[in-house]
C-alpha cells in the first residue's frame, strides 16, 4: 500500500491548490512543484497561459532552481511549441510528455529524471495530467463568471447612479482608492473588495423614497431612521453573491465614525473594519468635490479643511492624514481638476 501513497498526496496536493487558489503564478509554481515531488523529477517544465491573459508562462524547476518566464510564444523551445501545436505524449524511459487538454489546448508539462519511470508513474502521470487539465478548465470558467458578474455589478452600479442622486462618481474614484490603498499596503485582493464595497456601498437606498434623497432641506427624525437603515438593507441585497460577501462587512459599518457615533451598530476606532473606515473618507470626498443635490461642490482646499477638522471624530486620523497626501500630487491634483 504504501506505494501508491504518494497518489493520495498528490491529489491531497492538488486539491489543496485549488481551493486555496489566490495568484495564477503562485498556483503554476505550485502545480510544477507537485510533478517534481511525485515524480522525483531531475526538471520540470509547465507552460500554460496565464488565467485571464493572452500570455504564456513557462516555470522551470531543475536541480532545484526556479527560473519563471512570461510572454508570448518565443519563451517557448522548438519541443514545447511542437507538443502544444500537435497536442502528442510522449512517455519514455526517462522523460514523460503530457499536452494539458480539456475542450482545448490549456498547456503542457515536461518531466524527466536521469533513472527509469515505472509502470506505475506513468499510468499516474497520464491520470494526474488529465485532473490538472480538468482543474485548470475550472479555474477558467470561475474566473470567467466573476468576470462577467463584476461587468454585471458596474452596470447596474452606472444604472444606479443615474438614478440615485447620492451616489459615487466610480471612474474617477477607483484611480484615488488605488493610490489609498497602496499607500496604506493594502493586497491586490484587499483593494479589489474595497472597489467592489464602493461600486455598491448605497445600494441600500434603492429602497428610499427619492424625495429623501433630492431633498434640500433638513431631513426630519423620521427620514434619518429611513437613512440609517440603507447599510442593512444593501447587505440584504448582495449577502448571497459568493464573491461579493468579502464586501459585507465595509459595505456594514461604511457609516460608523471614529469617535463611535455613527450607524448601524455604533462601533469606534480600529473596531470598524478598516475598508468601512478609507471608505467613509471615499465618500466625503465623492460628495464634497462632486457635489449633491444638497450641497455645492468644494475645491480641493476647502475640503482638505474639512477633512482636518472631522480628523479623529468623525474619520480615522491616519486615512485622513493619508488621503490628504495622495491629494496633494500633482498627478492627481491635475487629474481631478480634470473632471470638473
Amino acid at each position: 500500500m504504501k506505494k501508491y501513497n504518494f497518489i493520495f498526496s498528490s491529489l491531497h496536493t492538488l486539491y489543496r491548490l485549488t481551493t486555496s487558489f489566490n495568484k495564477s503564478v503562485e498556483f503554476i509554481t505550485g502545480i510544477t512543484k507537485l510533478y517534481k515531488n511525485v515524480f522525483s523529477a531531475d526538471k520540470v517544465v509547465f507552460v500554460c497561459k496565464l488565467f485571464n491573459s493572452s500570455k504564456l508562462v513557462k516555470e522551470i524547476i531543475k536541480n532545484n532552481n526556479y527560473i519563471t518566464k512570461k510572454g508570448g510564444i518565443s519563451i517557448l523551445t522548438k519541443e514545447e511549441k511542437n507538443v502544444l501545436e500537435k497536442n502528442k505524449e510522449i512517455i519514455s524511459k526517462r522523460k514523460m510528455i503530457m499536452p494539458l487538454i480539456f475542450l482545448d489546448t490549456l498547456g503542457a508539462v515536461f518531466v524527466e529524471r536521469n533513472f527509469p519511470f515505472n509502470e506505475i508513474e506513468k499510468k499516474w502521470f497520464v491520470s494526474l495530467s488529465e485532473q490538472v487539465s480538468i482543474t485548470f478548465k475550472i479555474i477558467h470558467l470561475y474566473l470567467e463568471e466573476q468576470k462577467m458578474l463584476i461587468n454585471y455589478i458596474k452596470t447596474f452600479s452606472q444604472m444606479f447612479k443615474e438614478s440615485i442622486p447620492t451616489s459615487f462618481h466610480q471612474p474617477s474614484i477607483s484611480k484615488l482608492i488605488n493610490n489609498l490603498g497602496k499607500e496604506l499596503k493594502l493586497s491586490k485582493t484587499e483593494i479589489k473588495v474595497l472597489k467592489l464595497a464602493c461600486l455598491l456601498h448605497d445600494v441600500g437606498k434603492i429602497h428610499l423614497p427619492l424625495q429623501i434623497l433630492e431633498k434640500k432641506e433638513p431631513l426630519t427624525e423620521e427620514e434619518i431612521k429611513l437613512i440609517t437603515k440603507h447599510p442593512k438593507k444593501g447587505v440584504e441585497i448582495i449577502k448571497h453573491l459568493e464573491i461579493l460577501k468579502p464586501a459585507i462587512p465595509i459595505l456594514l459599518h461604511h457609516h460608523e465614525r471614529f469617535d463611535g457615533k455613527g450607524y448601524p451598530e455604533g462601533i469606534k476606532g480600529e473596531k470598524i473594519p478598516l475598508g468601512s473606515r478609507i471608505l467613509a473618507v471615499i465618500d466625503a470626498f465623492d460628495a464634497m468635490f462632486f457635489g449633491r443635490p444638497y450641497k455645492k461642490r468644494m475645491s480641493i482646499e476647502e475640503i482638505e479643511k474639512e477633512l482636518k477638522k472631522h480628523r479623529g471624530t468623525q474619520f480615522d486620523p491616519h486615512i485622513v492624514d493619508v488621503f490628504i497626501k495622495i491629494l496633494r500630487k500633482k498627478s492627481i491634483r491635475n487629474y481631478l481638476n480634470s473632471l470638473v
